[in-house]
């Protein structure tokens, strides 16, 4: 059964990129449009990784991994954070945030598809 992934960015153009991405790697791709729909498609889904921007209107994505980290039924869900700002000070608050991970956009298919797979534990091959 292949992994569910959520994509959570405002950027329409972003989630479809990834999107189709991911795809091309057998993965579930499930997409949310700003923190609050991801928190409660989180909740609902139960995704194996949340991909997560940072600057988002409704509900950034810090607070939404917050949420998602303080929550019984979504803190086992690695959330990777996505993000074009990449200074020291917004890592940390992404980590301090609980995200296990930060991608820095633009991201090359390499990159994004070598983090996911150390996250999931998928060999090269693309298997658990």
């Amino acid at each position: 059964m292949p992994k569910k992934i959520l994509i959570v960015d405002d950027s329409h153009m972003i989630r479809r990129i990834v999107g189709k991405i991911l795809k091309e790697y057998d993965f579930d791709v499930l997409m949310a449009e700003n923190g609050q729909v991801g928190l409660d498609m989180a909740r609902n889904a139960q995704p194996d990784l949340i991909i997560m921007d940072i600057e988002m209107p409704v509900m950034n994505g810090l607070q939404a991994t917050e949420a998602i980290k303080s929550d019984r039924s979504t803190a086992h869900i690695p959330v990777l954070i996505f993000t074009s700002l990449g200074s020291e000070k917004d890592i940390r608050m992404a980590m301090e945030a609980g995200g296990c991970g930060i991608l820095n956009k633009p991201i090359s298919k390499e990159e994004l598809r070598t983090t996911i797979f150390s996250i999931l534990d998928i060999d090269s091959k693309g298997t658990a």
